[in-house]
């Protein structure tokens, strides 16, 4: 079978670096006197409102969105805007790049049980070439898979291309991802056969209506009775 694996929050853990780097900030901003009850509401509209007119990840959106927040308080309690905090507050969103991310449990038993047993495996993110890159390389899991994309979308076009390419058919391929958006309704569109995989929270834009059910896991290891059905 061919099998597309998704990475953030589904092999590794992404998702919490980018709450532990908003609390941070928010701490930064309230150690400033510029904060306030809406302040993380703010930060999100800005991170949201960049996604959202791109259609797609952009790895500026988070650091961007800091500062675009930090000058909105500025203004609001009539304080100076320094450029100084401000870029500081950018390369504070842009650390996520070299953060340490940690492996979901179960992942590397599950590849090693999927990749022994002669699946083709790809793995397909979403995101900037670089920082997916460090992510792949920093628990070596380029030793699982036949192929590695980056892409700026997901789309049905992209899950149609890599199965065209590598000659399986929807029935023979599933999907495996966190993002209903992203992972499980593309496969769906391609006929293809999506595992939701629910290991860790996610962003709320990701979310979209299905028209029908599909198999959920909350461990991965629990991936596999999925796949022995077939």
């Amino acid at each position: 079978m061919l099998l597309i694996f998704d990475l953030d929050d589904t092999l590794i853990y992404t998702h919490q670096i980018f709450v532990e780097l908003t609390e941070e900030f928010l701490q930064q901003m309230a150690a400033l006197g510029l904060a306030d009850e809406n302040i993380y509401y703010t930060l999100d509209a800005f991170d949201r409102e960049a996604v959202e007119q791109a259609d797609a990840y952009v790895p500026w959106a988070f650091p961007q969105a800091m500062r675009k927040t930090y000058a909105f308080y500025c203004e609001k309690y009539f304080q100076p805007f320094d450029e100084e905090q401000a870029a500081s507050f950018e390369n504070l969103g842009n650390s996520f790049r070299e953060a340490d991310y940690p492996l979901v449990d179960g992942a590397k038993t599950l590849l090693d049980i999927l990749a022994e047993a002669g699946h083709y495996l790809v793995l397909l993110t979403q995101g900037g070439y670089d920082e997916q890159k460090y992510k792949v390389e920093q628990h070596h899991l380029n030793e699982y898979f036949q192929e590695i994309i980056v892409v700026d979308k997901k789309t049905p076009e992209v899950y149609q291309n890599i199965m065209q390419r590598h000659e399986f058919a929807p029935a023979q391929t599933w999907v495996i991802g966190n993002s209903l958006k992203s992972e499980i309704a593309p496969a769906l569109a391609v006929r293809a056969n999506p595992v939701w995989v629910k290991v860790c929270e996610g962003w709320d834009f990701e979310n979209v209506a299905l028209n029908q059910k599909v198999p959920e896991v909350s461990r991965l290891i629990d991936i596999l009775p999925i796949l022995s059905q077939v």
